[in-house]
């Protein structure tokens, strides 16, 4: 009898593991600037109040959603996994942790040129920018879940 690596509610149906609910909820956070924007869309009345609420100059606006989009990649992957699965496309599963840390790296040096230029002066919103990005750097690099279900995913069928 085979011993599973991690504890039976971390799989699914088919015996793969899925992802960690921590994944979902950093890759959300981390592209925050693309429901921002929609929500501010949405409400047509109001969309330049709240848009300049979040983004003081437009350029920064433009600038956060190109650094967001490989979080949003990496969801549509993961949201799409068996999609691809079926169509026996694989090589996805070797670029999801690139994708992480490349959105990792482009919203850090975001953020850190943001609080340069406001002579690192303290803001709520940079600080939680700041803390949700460190967390998924951290777990990104540790998560023994995360490493066994990329593993696990290279030989799903």
């Amino acid at each position: 009898m085979a011993i599973l690596p991690l504890p039976l509610t971390y799989y699914d149906e088919a015996g793969i593991i899925k992802p960690p609910v921590w994944l979902y909820l950093l890759l959300l956070a981390n592209s925050v600037d693309w429901l921002i924007t929609t929500f501010a869309v949405v409400s047509m009345q109001h969309t330049t109040v709240l848009l300049g609420i979040f983004y003081p100059h437009s350029s920064l606006l433009w600038v956060k959603l190109v650094a967001s989009v490989p979080f949003i990649l990496a969801l549509l992957l993961i949201g799409n996994r068996e999609r691809l699965w079926k169509k026996s496309w694989r090589r996805w599963v070797g670029v999801l942790r690139l994708l992480c840390w490349v959105g990792i790296i482009a919203s850090g040096t975001l953020l850190m040129q943001q609080l340069w230029l406001s002579h690192w002066a303290f803001h709520w919103w940079l600080a939680i920018q700041l803390v949700t990005l460190l967390l998924f750097s951290a777990l990104l690099a540790r998560s023994q879940h995360l490493r066994l279900m990329l593993a696990d995913w290279r030989k799903a069928s």
